[in-house]
C-alpha cells in the first residue's frame, strides 16, 4: 500500500529547476520594481513560459494560458469601459463609518503611519502588495497548473467569473475610493511612486490603451484575488494556503492604508470569492453527477 506514495514524494520534492525558477522570477520582478516597471500579466506569463519550456511543457502552457490571457485582457478593457456609462459613483464612507463606530480606518491608519514627502517602510510594503495584484493569482495558478491542469482550470474559471461579476457591479453600481471621496485622505500609492521614480515609472502601451476606472472600488478585487487563491489552495496545498491567508490580511491593511479601498470594499470582495467558488464548484459537481447518471454506451 505504501509503494505508490514514493514516486509522488519524489515528484513534489523541490529540485534544482524549481529553485532556479524561483530565483529567476525573484530577480526579474525585483529588477522591474527597482527600475520602476509595471509588473503586468503579460510580463509574468512570458517569464512563466520560459519555465514551462524548460520543463518541456511549452505547448501545453500556450494552450492552457492563452485563452486566460485573452479573456483577462477583455475584462480589463471592459472595466475601463464601465467608467464611461455615466452612472454617478456611490459614496461608501457613511457605511464605513457606521460599521466602525463613526471612524474611518483609512484615516486612522494614515494619521498613524503616513508622513507626506517621506517614503517609509510601510509605504514600500503596501506599494509592493498593491503591485502584486496581477502577478499573485497568476503565480498561484502556475503552481496549480504544474501539478494538475484540471485544478488550474477550476481556479481560473472561478477567477474569471469573479472578475466578470465585479465588472457588472462596476457597470451599474460604481463606487468611489476613499482618496476620491473623503477629505484629508491621501492617495499614498501615487505619492510613493512619484517620490521613488518621478515620471519615469513605465507602463506598457497595452495598459496605456485601457481606460482606467477610478470608480471600480466595490468590490475590491485586490482583496479578492489572494483570498480566492487561498480557497483553491486549501485542500491540495495547505501550507501555501496559510501563506495566502496571511497575504490576504496584509493586502487588506495595505489597500485601506493606501486610500484605495474601504474595508467594506474588501468584505464585498470576499463575498464575491464565495459566490464565484460556489457557482463554479456547484456547476462542476452537477455536471459530474449528470455524466455519472448517463447510461454507458455499448461498446462496438
Amino acid at each position: 500500500m505504501s509503494a505508490p506514495a514514493e514516486p509522488r514524494a519524489r515528484r513534489l520534492r523541490p529540485g534544482p529547476l524549481l529553485i532556479g525558477s524561483l530565483a529567476y522570477l525573484a530577480v526579474i520582478f525585483g529588477v522591474m520594481l527597482w527600475r520602476g516597471i509595471s509588473i503586468e500579466p503579460e510580463w509574468v506569463l512570458l517569464a512563466l513560459l520560459v519555465i514551462a519550456m524548460a520543463l518541456g511543457r511549452g505547448l501545453a502552457f500556450l494552450a492552457d494560458w492563452g485563452p486566460f490571457l485573452l479573456l483577462f485582457f477583455a475584462y480589463e478593457a471592459m472595466r475601463g469601459f464601465a467608467s464611461k456609462t455615466g452612472f454617478a459613483p456611490h459614496d461608501l464612507s457613511g457605511l464605513e463609518r457606521t460599521v466602525f463606530g463613526g471612524t474611518l480606518p483609512t484615516l486612522t491608519l494614515q494619521h498613524a503611519f503616513y508622513h507626506p514627502g517621506v517614503v517609509g517602510p510601510q509605504d514600500l510594503i503596501a506599494t509592493f502588495l498593491y503591485f502584486m495584484h496581477f502577478p499573485l493569482p497568476i503565480l498561484v495558478g502556475f503552481v496549480f497548473w504544474l501539478n494538475s491542469r484540471e485544478h488550474y482550470r477550476r481556479f481560473i474559471a472561478a477567477l474569471l467569473l469573479m472578475c466578470f461579476l465585479a465588472f457588472v457591479t462596476y457597470l451599474f453600481w460604481p463606487s468611489a475610493p476613499p482618496w476620491w471621496q473623503v477629505k484629508d485622505v491621501y492617495k499614498v500609492i501615487d505619492r510613493t511612486v512619484q517620490l521613488l521614480w518621478g515620471n519615469q515609472y513605465f507602463v506598457s502601451g497595452i495598459y496605456h490603451s485601457f481606460n482606467p476606472n477610478r470608480f471600480a472600488a466595490f468590490p475590491s478585487l485586490h482583496a479578492a484575488f489572494p483570498a480566492l487563491a487561498a480557497v483553491y489552495a486549501w485542500r491540495r496545498y495547505r501550507p501555501l494556503s496559510i501563506v495566502l491567508i496571511v497575504w490576504s490580511i496584509a493586502v487588506l491593511l495595505a489597500i485601506v492604508y493606501l486610500g484605495e479601498h474601504y474595508v467594506v470594499d474588501a468584505l464585498a470582495g470576499y463575498a464575491y470569492v464565495a459566490a464565484a467558488t460556489l457557482l463554479v464548484e456547484g456547476f462542476l459537481r452537477l455536471r459530474a453527477r449528470r455524466a455519472a447518471s448517463m447510461p454507458a454506451r455499448p461498446s462496438a
